[in-house]
Protein backbone atom coordinates (compact mmCIF):
# COMPACT_ATOMS: atom_id res chain seq x y z
CA UNK A 1 0.00 0.00 0.00
CA UNK A 2 1.49 3.34 -1.10
CA UNK A 3 0.64 6.54 0.73
CA UNK A 4 1.95 10.04 1.34
CA UNK A 5 4.22 10.54 4.33
CA UNK A 6 3.63 13.14 7.07
CA UNK A 7 6.31 15.27 5.37
CA UNK A 8 4.24 15.42 2.15
CA UNK A 9 1.09 16.30 4.09
CA UNK A 10 2.97 19.10 5.86
CA UNK A 11 4.10 20.48 2.50
CA UNK A 12 0.51 20.45 1.22
CA UNK A 13 -0.61 22.34 4.31
CA UNK A 14 2.22 24.85 3.92
CA UNK A 15 1.38 25.49 0.22
CA UNK A 16 -2.31 25.97 1.05
CA UNK A 17 -1.53 28.50 3.80
CA UNK A 18 0.91 30.35 1.55
CA UNK A 19 -1.67 30.70 -1.23
CA UNK A 20 -4.40 31.78 1.17
CA UNK A 21 -2.16 34.42 2.77
CA UNK A 22 -1.05 35.65 -0.67
CA UNK A 23 -4.68 36.21 -1.70
CA UNK A 24 -5.73 37.80 1.58
CA UNK A 25 -2.74 40.08 2.00
CA UNK A 26 -2.20 40.76 -1.68
CA UNK A 27 1.51 39.93 -1.46
CA UNK A 28 2.69 38.02 -4.56
CA UNK A 29 5.99 36.96 -2.98
CA UNK A 30 4.10 34.45 -0.80
CA UNK A 31 2.80 32.72 -3.90
CA UNK A 32 6.32 32.74 -5.38
CA UNK A 33 7.66 31.01 -2.24
CA UNK A 34 5.05 28.27 -2.66
CA UNK A 35 6.09 27.52 -6.27
CA UNK A 36 9.01 25.14 -5.36
CA UNK A 37 6.77 23.28 -2.97
CA UNK A 38 4.11 22.92 -5.65
CA UNK A 39 6.69 21.58 -8.12
CA UNK A 40 7.89 19.07 -5.54
CA UNK A 41 4.36 17.87 -4.90
CA UNK A 42 3.71 17.57 -8.63
CA UNK A 43 6.79 15.40 -8.96
CA UNK A 44 5.59 13.18 -6.15
CA UNK A 45 2.09 12.93 -7.62
CA UNK A 46 3.43 11.52 -10.87
CA UNK A 47 3.16 7.79 -10.95
CA UNK A 48 6.52 6.09 -10.52
CA UNK A 49 7.05 2.35 -10.82
CA UNK A 50 6.65 0.88 -7.37
CA UNK A 51 9.55 -1.18 -6.11
CA UNK A 52 8.70 -4.65 -4.85
CA UNK A 53 10.19 -6.04 -1.66
CA UNK A 54 10.62 -9.69 -0.67
CA UNK A 55 11.06 -10.36 3.06
CA UNK A 56 12.61 -13.48 4.54
CA UNK A 57 12.69 -14.41 8.24
CA UNK A 58 15.05 -16.94 9.84
CA UNK A 59 15.76 -18.08 13.39
CA UNK A 60 18.94 -19.74 14.58
CA UNK A 61 17.23 -22.68 16.36
CA UNK A 62 13.82 -24.31 16.38
CA UNK A 63 14.06 -25.58 19.97
CA UNK A 64 15.58 -23.90 22.99
CA UNK A 65 15.55 -23.97 26.78
CA UNK A 66 14.52 -21.24 29.18
CA UNK A 67 17.25 -18.61 29.31
CA UNK A 68 18.72 -19.48 25.88
CA UNK A 69 19.23 -16.87 23.20
CA UNK A 70 17.75 -17.06 19.71
CA UNK A 71 19.22 -15.03 16.84
CA UNK A 72 16.66 -13.60 14.41
CA UNK A 73 17.75 -12.64 10.88
CA UNK A 74 15.47 -10.63 8.58
CA UNK A 75 16.40 -9.97 4.95
CA UNK A 76 14.71 -7.51 2.56
CA UNK A 77 15.34 -7.78 -1.18
CA UNK A 78 14.00 -4.84 -3.21
CA UNK A 79 13.65 -4.41 -6.96
CA UNK A 80 14.48 -1.37 -9.07
CA UNK A 81 13.96 1.44 -8.41
CA UNK A 82 15.51 0.73 -5.00
CA UNK A 83 14.02 2.71 -2.09
CA UNK A 84 16.21 5.07 -0.13
CA UNK A 85 15.46 3.44 3.24
CA UNK A 86 13.73 0.29 4.44
CA UNK A 87 12.07 0.40 7.86
CA UNK A 88 11.53 -3.00 9.48
CA UNK A 89 9.64 -3.89 12.63
CA UNK A 90 8.75 -7.23 14.22
CA UNK A 91 6.36 -7.34 17.21
CA UNK A 92 7.50 -9.77 19.91
CA UNK A 93 5.45 -11.83 22.37
CA UNK A 94 5.71 -11.18 26.08
CA UNK A 95 7.88 -14.28 26.61
CA UNK A 96 10.67 -12.84 24.41
CA UNK A 97 13.14 -10.27 25.71
CA UNK A 98 15.51 -8.40 23.37
CA UNK A 99 19.08 -8.71 24.68
CA UNK A 100 21.15 -7.68 21.66
CA UNK A 101 20.01 -5.16 19.04
CA UNK A 102 16.43 -3.97 18.54
CA UNK A 103 13.28 -5.38 17.00
CA UNK A 104 12.96 -2.15 14.97
CA UNK A 105 15.50 -1.01 12.43
CA UNK A 106 16.00 1.49 9.60
CA UNK A 107 18.42 0.12 7.00
CA UNK A 108 19.67 1.30 3.61
CA UNK A 109 19.66 -1.29 0.81
CA UNK A 110 22.94 -2.00 -0.94
CA UNK A 111 23.66 -1.80 -4.62
CA UNK A 112 22.07 -5.21 -5.11
CA UNK A 113 18.91 -3.98 -3.38
CA UNK A 114 19.43 -6.28 -0.37
CA UNK A 115 19.26 -5.24 3.29
CA UNK A 116 19.83 -7.53 6.29
CA UNK A 117 19.09 -7.01 9.95
CA UNK A 118 19.77 -9.26 12.95
CA UNK A 119 19.03 -9.16 16.67
CA UNK A 120 18.87 -11.60 19.58
CA UNK A 121 16.05 -12.43 21.96
CA UNK A 122 16.11 -14.35 25.23
CA UNK A 123 13.53 -17.06 25.87
CA UNK A 124 12.12 -16.04 29.25
CA UNK A 125 9.40 -18.68 29.70
CA UNK A 126 8.52 -22.15 28.47
CA UNK A 127 6.03 -22.50 25.66
CA UNK A 128 5.82 -21.67 21.97
CA UNK A 129 7.60 -18.47 20.97
CA UNK A 130 5.70 -17.27 17.90
CA UNK A 131 7.87 -15.20 15.55
CA UNK A 132 7.79 -14.40 11.85
CA UNK A 133 5.44 -11.39 11.50
CA UNK A 134 7.41 -8.50 9.93
CA UNK A 135 6.11 -5.04 9.02
CA UNK A 136 8.12 -3.16 6.36
CA UNK A 137 7.96 0.42 5.10
CA UNK A 138 9.82 1.52 1.94
CA UNK A 139 10.78 5.21 1.82
CA UNK A 140 11.46 6.97 -1.50
CA UNK A 141 14.37 9.31 -2.17
CA UNK A 142 12.54 12.47 -1.16
CA UNK A 143 10.82 11.00 1.87
CA UNK A 144 7.43 12.15 0.56
CA UNK A 145 5.96 8.77 -0.31
CA UNK A 146 6.20 5.41 1.44
CA UNK A 147 4.95 1.93 0.76
CA UNK A 148 3.89 -0.41 3.53
CA UNK A 149 3.70 -4.17 3.39
CA UNK A 150 3.48 -7.09 5.83
CA UNK A 151 5.12 -10.49 5.67
CA UNK A 152 3.71 -13.35 7.72
CA UNK A 153 5.82 -16.50 7.86
CA UNK A 154 5.00 -18.00 11.27
CA UNK A 155 7.93 -19.68 12.97
CA UNK A 156 7.34 -21.22 16.38
CA UNK A 157 10.41 -21.71 18.56
CA UNK A 158 9.58 -24.34 21.16
CA UNK A 159 11.01 -23.24 24.50
CA UNK A 160 11.52 -26.21 26.82
CA UNK A 161 11.61 -25.82 30.60
CA UNK A 162 15.04 -25.46 32.14
CA UNK A 163 16.35 -28.81 33.37
CA UNK A 164 17.41 -28.97 37.01
CA UNK A 165 20.32 -31.20 38.04
CA UNK A 166 18.94 -34.42 39.53
CA UNK A 167 21.23 -37.20 40.73
CA UNK A 168 19.13 -38.71 43.51
CA UNK A 169 15.76 -40.09 42.50
CA UNK A 170 12.92 -41.68 44.50
CA UNK A 171 13.52 -45.42 44.28
CA UNK A 172 10.45 -47.43 43.21
CA UNK A 173 9.29 -50.17 45.54
CA UNK A 174 8.14 -52.45 42.71
CA UNK A 175 9.78 -53.19 39.38
CA UNK A 176 8.54 -54.44 36.02
CA UNK A 177 9.64 -57.31 33.79
CA UNK A 178 11.94 -55.42 31.41
CA UNK A 179 15.67 -55.04 31.87
CA UNK A 180 16.76 -51.95 33.75
CA UNK A 181 19.03 -50.59 36.47
CA UNK A 182 17.16 -51.74 39.60
CA UNK A 183 18.11 -54.89 41.50
CA UNK A 184 14.91 -56.91 41.92
CA UNK A 185 14.12 -59.42 44.62
CA UNK A 186 13.60 -62.22 42.10
CA UNK A 187 16.64 -64.32 41.18
CA UNK A 188 17.74 -65.07 37.63
CA UNK A 189 20.12 -63.57 35.12
CA UNK A 190 21.90 -60.54 36.50
CA UNK A 191 25.14 -59.11 37.86
CA UNK A 192 24.33 -58.68 41.56
CA UNK A 193 25.01 -61.87 43.65
CA UNK A 194 22.02 -62.89 45.74
CA UNK A 195 22.20 -66.30 47.47
CA UNK A 196 24.11 -69.60 47.37
CA UNK A 197 22.38 -72.98 47.02
CA UNK A 198 23.37 -76.57 46.21
CA UNK A 199 23.96 -77.51 42.59
CA UNK A 200 21.05 -79.22 40.80
CA UNK A 201 20.76 -80.70 37.35
CA UNK A 202 20.40 -77.99 34.72
CA UNK A 203 22.52 -75.33 36.43
CA UNK A 204 25.25 -73.73 34.37
CA UNK A 205 28.87 -74.46 35.15
CA UNK A 206 29.77 -70.77 35.07
CA UNK A 207 27.45 -70.18 38.04
CA UNK A 208 29.34 -72.65 40.24
CA UNK A 209 30.79 -71.02 43.35
CA UNK A 210 34.11 -72.85 43.60
CA UNK A 211 35.12 -71.34 46.93
CA UNK A 212 31.93 -72.54 48.64
CA UNK A 213 32.11 -75.89 46.83
CA UNK A 214 35.66 -76.59 48.10
CA UNK A 215 34.68 -75.55 51.60
CA UNK A 216 31.55 -77.76 51.88
CA UNK A 217 32.81 -80.64 49.74
CA UNK A 218 29.96 -80.47 47.18
CA UNK A 219 28.95 -78.25 44.31
CA UNK A 220 27.22 -74.96 45.11
CA UNK A 221 26.00 -72.30 42.68
CA UNK A 222 25.55 -68.56 43.08
CA UNK A 223 22.12 -67.09 42.41
CA UNK A 224 21.97 -63.60 40.93
CA UNK A 225 19.26 -61.02 41.40
CA UNK A 226 17.52 -59.81 38.27
CA UNK A 227 17.96 -56.25 37.02
CA UNK A 228 14.64 -54.70 36.12
CA UNK A 229 13.17 -51.33 35.22
CA UNK A 230 10.15 -49.49 36.64
CA UNK A 231 7.09 -47.58 35.45
CA UNK A 232 7.07 -43.96 36.60
CA UNK A 233 3.98 -41.76 36.18
CA UNK A 234 4.42 -38.00 36.59
CA UNK A 235 1.20 -36.43 37.90
CA UNK A 236 1.14 -32.64 37.43
CA UNK A 237 -1.23 -30.45 39.42
CA UNK A 238 -2.60 -27.61 37.25
CA UNK A 239 -5.64 -26.76 39.37
CA UNK A 240 -4.15 -23.49 40.68
CA UNK A 241 -0.95 -21.49 40.63
CA UNK A 242 0.56 -18.53 42.40
CA UNK A 243 3.56 -16.30 41.89
CA UNK A 244 4.66 -14.04 39.08
CA UNK A 245 5.63 -15.34 35.64
CA UNK A 246 8.03 -16.83 34.72
CA UNK A 247 8.49 -18.03 38.31
CA UNK A 248 5.05 -19.34 39.23
CA UNK A 249 4.37 -22.58 41.05
CA UNK A 250 3.20 -24.15 37.78
CA UNK A 251 6.44 -23.17 36.03
CA UNK A 252 8.47 -24.64 38.89
CA UNK A 253 6.37 -27.82 38.81
CA UNK A 254 6.92 -28.23 35.06
CA UNK A 255 10.69 -27.77 35.47
CA UNK A 256 10.72 -30.43 38.17
CA UNK A 257 8.58 -32.83 36.10
CA UNK A 258 10.75 -32.40 32.99
CA UNK A 259 13.93 -32.94 35.03
CA UNK A 260 12.54 -36.08 36.64
CA UNK A 261 11.41 -37.43 33.27
CA UNK A 262 14.89 -36.94 31.78
CA UNK A 263 16.57 -38.59 34.79
CA UNK A 264 14.28 -41.65 34.84
CA UNK A 265 14.54 -42.15 31.08
CA UNK A 266 18.31 -42.24 31.44
CA UNK A 267 17.83 -45.21 33.80
CA UNK A 268 15.85 -47.09 31.12
CA UNK A 269 12.56 -46.64 32.99
CA UNK A 270 9.22 -46.16 31.28
CA UNK A 271 7.84 -42.69 32.03
CA UNK A 272 4.24 -41.52 31.61
CA UNK A 273 2.55 -38.20 32.22
CA UNK A 274 -0.87 -37.07 33.48
CA UNK A 275 -1.96 -33.46 33.91
CA UNK A 276 -4.76 -33.10 36.43
CA UNK A 277 -6.62 -29.79 36.20
CA UNK A 278 -9.29 -28.12 34.11
CA UNK A 279 -8.10 -30.33 31.24
CA UNK A 280 -6.86 -33.88 31.54
CA UNK A 281 -3.83 -34.39 29.29
CA UNK A 282 -1.83 -37.60 29.32
CA UNK A 283 1.00 -39.50 27.64
CA UNK A 284 1.32 -43.26 27.77
CA UNK A 285 4.42 -44.67 29.49
CA UNK A 286 7.35 -45.15 27.15
CA UNK A 287 11.09 -44.71 26.81
CA UNK A 288 13.61 -43.19 24.45
CA UNK A 289 14.56 -39.75 23.17
CA UNK A 290 11.47 -39.25 21.04
CA UNK A 291 9.27 -40.16 23.99
CA UNK A 292 10.99 -37.48 26.09
CA UNK A 293 10.21 -34.87 23.44
CA UNK A 294 6.59 -36.06 23.40
CA UNK A 295 6.44 -35.67 27.19
CA UNK A 296 7.90 -32.16 27.20
CA UNK A 297 5.74 -31.00 24.28
CA UNK A 298 2.67 -32.02 26.30
CA UNK A 299 4.00 -30.27 29.42
CA UNK A 300 4.43 -27.02 27.50
CA UNK A 301 0.65 -26.77 27.08
CA UNK A 302 -0.03 -27.03 30.81
CA UNK A 303 -1.98 -24.09 32.20
CA UNK A 304 -4.59 -23.33 34.80
CA UNK A 305 -7.99 -23.71 33.11
CA UNK A 306 -11.27 -23.15 34.91
CA UNK A 307 -13.85 -25.86 34.45
CA UNK A 308 -17.08 -26.87 36.12
CA UNK A 309 -16.37 -30.52 35.34
CA UNK A 310 -14.77 -32.48 38.17
CA UNK A 311 -12.08 -34.88 36.98
CA UNK A 312 -11.99 -38.36 38.48
CA UNK A 313 -8.58 -40.01 38.56
CA UNK A 314 -10.20 -43.43 38.89
CA UNK A 315 -11.47 -43.13 35.31
CA UNK A 316 -7.93 -42.94 33.88
CA UNK A 317 -7.35 -46.03 31.67
CA UNK A 318 -5.07 -48.77 32.87
CA UNK A 319 -2.63 -48.23 30.00
CA UNK A 320 -2.01 -44.68 31.31
CA UNK A 321 -1.73 -45.70 34.95
CA UNK A 322 -0.29 -49.26 35.01
CA UNK A 323 -0.25 -51.36 38.16
CA UNK A 324 2.86 -51.34 40.37
CA UNK A 325 3.85 -47.94 38.98
CA UNK A 326 5.62 -45.26 40.96
CA UNK A 327 3.43 -42.12 40.90
CA UNK A 328 5.34 -38.89 41.47
CA UNK A 329 2.89 -36.05 42.00
CA UNK A 330 4.29 -32.55 41.50
CA UNK A 331 1.97 -30.15 43.27
CA UNK A 332 2.18 -27.01 45.46
CA UNK A 333 -0.77 -28.42 47.45
CA UNK A 334 -2.93 -25.35 46.98
CA UNK A 335 -6.20 -27.24 46.41
CA UNK A 336 -7.76 -29.84 48.70
CA UNK A 337 -9.20 -31.56 45.61
CA UNK A 338 -5.71 -32.71 44.64
CA UNK A 339 -5.18 -34.22 48.09
CA UNK A 340 -8.23 -36.42 47.46
CA UNK A 341 -6.60 -37.60 44.23
CA UNK A 342 -3.47 -38.58 46.16
CA UNK A 343 -5.50 -40.49 48.75
CA UNK A 344 -7.38 -42.31 45.99
CA UNK A 345 -4.12 -43.42 44.34
CA UNK A 346 -2.61 -44.55 47.62
CA UNK A 347 -5.77 -46.48 48.52
CA UNK A 348 -5.56 -48.32 45.18
CA UNK A 349 -2.07 -49.58 46.09
CA UNK A 350 0.13 -47.19 44.12
CA UNK A 351 3.46 -46.04 45.47
CA UNK A 352 2.89 -42.27 45.73
CA UNK A 353 5.59 -39.62 46.22
CA UNK A 354 4.65 -35.92 46.34
CA UNK A 355 7.20 -33.30 45.29
CA UNK A 356 5.76 -30.03 46.56
CA UNK A 357 7.36 -26.78 45.36
CA UNK A 358 6.82 -24.22 48.08
CA UNK A 359 4.85 -21.19 46.87
CA UNK A 360 5.91 -19.13 49.88
CA UNK A 361 9.35 -18.18 48.56
CA UNK A 362 7.90 -17.33 45.13
CA UNK A 363 5.19 -15.10 46.60
CA UNK A 364 7.59 -13.48 49.06
CA UNK A 365 9.82 -12.34 46.20
CA UNK A 366 6.90 -10.79 44.28
CA UNK A 367 5.39 -8.68 47.11
CA UNK A 368 6.75 -5.79 49.12
CA UNK A 369 8.18 -6.80 52.52
CA UNK A 370 6.04 -5.80 55.47
CA UNK A 371 5.23 -7.21 58.93
CA UNK A 372 1.79 -8.38 57.78
CA UNK A 373 3.28 -10.21 54.78
CA UNK A 374 5.87 -11.90 56.98
CA UNK A 375 3.15 -13.02 59.39
CA UNK A 376 0.99 -14.30 56.51
CA UNK A 377 3.91 -16.34 55.14
CA UNK A 378 4.55 -17.89 58.56
CA UNK A 379 0.90 -18.89 58.90
CA UNK A 380 0.95 -20.26 55.36
CA UNK A 381 4.03 -22.34 56.20
CA UNK A 382 2.21 -23.82 59.23
CA UNK A 383 -0.80 -24.74 57.07
CA UNK A 384 1.45 -26.46 54.52
CA UNK A 385 3.20 -28.39 57.30
CA UNK A 386 -0.15 -29.59 58.64
CA UNK A 387 -1.24 -30.72 55.15
CA UNK A 388 2.07 -32.56 54.57
CA UNK A 389 1.85 -34.31 57.96
CA UNK A 390 -1.72 -35.36 57.18
CA UNK A 391 -0.56 -37.04 53.97
CA UNK A 392 2.46 -38.66 55.66
CA UNK A 393 0.24 -40.24 58.31
CA UNK A 394 -1.70 -41.90 55.49
CA UNK A 395 1.44 -43.48 54.02
CA UNK A 396 2.26 -40.90 51.31
CA UNK A 397 5.82 -39.63 51.00
CA UNK A 398 5.95 -35.81 50.82
CA UNK A 399 9.08 -33.93 49.73
CA UNK A 400 9.15 -30.22 50.56
CA UNK A 401 11.11 -28.31 47.91
CA UNK A 402 12.03 -24.65 47.98
CA UNK A 403 11.46 -23.69 44.34
CA UNK A 404 14.32 -21.17 44.52
CA UNK A 405 16.79 -23.85 45.63
CA UNK A 406 18.21 -27.07 44.13
CA UNK A 407 15.86 -29.99 43.61
CA UNK A 408 18.58 -32.57 44.13
CA UNK A 409 18.97 -31.77 47.83
CA UNK A 410 15.22 -32.02 48.44
CA UNK A 411 15.09 -35.49 46.83
CA UNK A 412 17.94 -36.81 48.97
CA UNK A 413 15.54 -37.91 51.71
CA UNK A 414 13.60 -40.25 49.37
CA UNK A 415 16.56 -41.61 47.38
CA UNK A 416 17.00 -44.42 49.91
CA UNK A 417 14.70 -47.49 49.93
CA UNK A 418 11.35 -46.80 51.59
CA UNK A 419 9.18 -49.20 53.52
CA UNK A 420 5.68 -50.11 52.43
CA UNK A 421 3.08 -48.39 54.57
CA UNK A 422 -0.60 -49.16 54.28
CA UNK A 423 -3.14 -46.38 53.99
CA UNK A 424 -5.44 -46.24 56.95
Amino acid sequence: MRRLTPLALSMVTLVAWALVLAVVSGRAELAVVAVPLVLGLMRVSRRAPASDCALSHEVSVQRAFEGDRVRVTISATTSAPAPALVELFEPLPAAAKVVDGRNWSLVRPGRDGRAEWTYEVECARRGALNLGTVHARLWDQGGLRARELDARAPKAVRVYPRLLPVRRLPRPRRTQTSVGNYVARAVGEGLEPGDIRPFVQGDRIRHVNWRASLRFGSLYVTQYQQERNADVILLLDSLAETGQAPDTTLDASIRAAASLAAAYLERKDRVGYIEYGGLLRSVRPGSGRRHYERLVDTMLRAEVTFSYVTRDISLVPRRLLPAQALVIAVSPLLERAFEKVLLDLAARGFDVVVVSPSPISLVRDSVAPSPSNVLACRLWALERRVAADRLRRLGITVVEWDATGPLDIALDSVARPRRDRAVR
